[in-house]
């Protein structure tokens, strides 16, 4: 398996790759262990030869590597696609809003903390200039605003290339210089932390997706999640309330909604959605069957199980059985119909 992650190594979506692979390699020791004799040996070899044959490319973007996953070659590739204080990674929404034959098949949660680095311990005076992802930036804005109020802020396609940049650098280059890193990047790199939890809101997380191609879609586990990106009609009225009321009638929460330009004329949007529930739920299947009819377009991208685990509250009449019962309530009106 080849996977694809927004580097260099120690970045946060590295991290988001790292917990999905430790996950898997706990999902796969765990039914051997159920397992027995030549049974259980076989599953646990298995195991191992799949840790041990896992290639993790970094990519300077989440583009870049789409475009490999596409031509076939990646198998995944891991991204970050909200954070709980900047909201959703346009990038990421943008990329995946445009690309077909991929689909997200897992979702991770990491906590976010951010270091001040430097090449050397140097008073918080002396740092004129302070790289990091733009993203990250924004989430300590306050704190560098405080502590900082004369340094730049310089963009970096990471958090981790930020660190990496700086620890190459030559002495004079990086003179006044620092990053906006996690932790462990720090540590890789081997710089000197000036200050530690430099995030203004304590507590913040990034939502990771992992992407796979060619209509892989897991199975209904009851705590699931699916992304759609929808069109909607640019010259009819009501057509927002339109594609909400899909929802509202078939008892699917809405847990994201974002919009974004599609591109092509001012004021044209698109809207990128996660909704509570899996394609296998009669409720979200139908409310998918109706945005088709009256939305210009309509882009799956998958339903995959939720990073937290949380089953979504389901009114009786919203359940598959309550489906089941209508659909063969119809059925039976039908064969009274008269033929010829």
């Amino acid at each position: 398996m080849r996977y694809g992650f927004l580097g260099p190594e120690t970045t946060f979506t590295h991290q988001a790759l790292l917990q999905a692979l430790a996950a898997e390699d706990a999902a796969l020791t765990g039914a051997a262990d159920t397992g027995r004799g030549v049974a259980t040996t076989r599953a646990s070899a298995a195991g191992r030869k799949s840790a041990a044959e896992r290639e993790l490319r970094p990519y300077g973007s989440v583009a870049a590597a789409t475009a490999d996953l596409v031509a076939g070659d990646l198998d995944a590739l891991m991204a970050p696609i909200e954070n709980s204080v900047e909201g959703g990674v346009s990038g990421t929404l943008d990329v995946l809003a445009a690309t077909q034959r991929i689909h997200i098949v897992a979702e991770q949660i990491v906590p976010i903390t951010f270091v001040l680095a430097a090449r050397e311990a140097v008073d918080l005076d002396d740092v004129t200039v302070v790289a990091s992802h733009t993203h990250a930036q924004a989430q300590v804005q306050s704190w560098v605003r405080a502590h900082l109020p004369h340094a730049h802020l310089e963009p970096a396609s990471s958090t981790a290339a930020a660190a990496r940049d700086l620890a190459e650098a030559d002495p004079a280059q990086a003179r006044g210089r620092a990053a906006v890193c996690s932790p462990l990047a720090a540590q890789h790199f081997g710089l000197t932390v000036l200050a530690e939890r430099i995030e203004d809101t304590i507590g913040a997380q990034t939502r990771f997706v992992l992407v796979a191609r060619d209509g892989r879609i897991p199975r209904r586990t009851g705590a699931d999640k699916t992304t759609v990106v929808v069109h909607l009609a640019h010259n009819r009225s009501g057509a927002l309330l339109e594609m909400l009321e899909q929802f509202s009638a078939q008892g699917v929460n809405l847990s994201r909604i974002e919009s974004r330009p599609i591109g092509d004329a001012l004021g044209r949007y698109s809207f990128s959605l996660d909704l509570e529930g899996h394609l296998e739920d009669r409720r979200v299947a139908a409310a998918l069957e109706s945005l088709h009819r009256v939305c210009p377009a309509v882009h799956f991208l998958g339903s995959y199980p939720r990073a937290d685990g949380r089953r979504s509250v389901i009114d009786a009449h919203t359940e598959d059985p309550a489906y089941e019962r209508a659909r063969q309530w119809v059925e039976g009106l039908r064969r009274q119909i008269v033929q010829g």
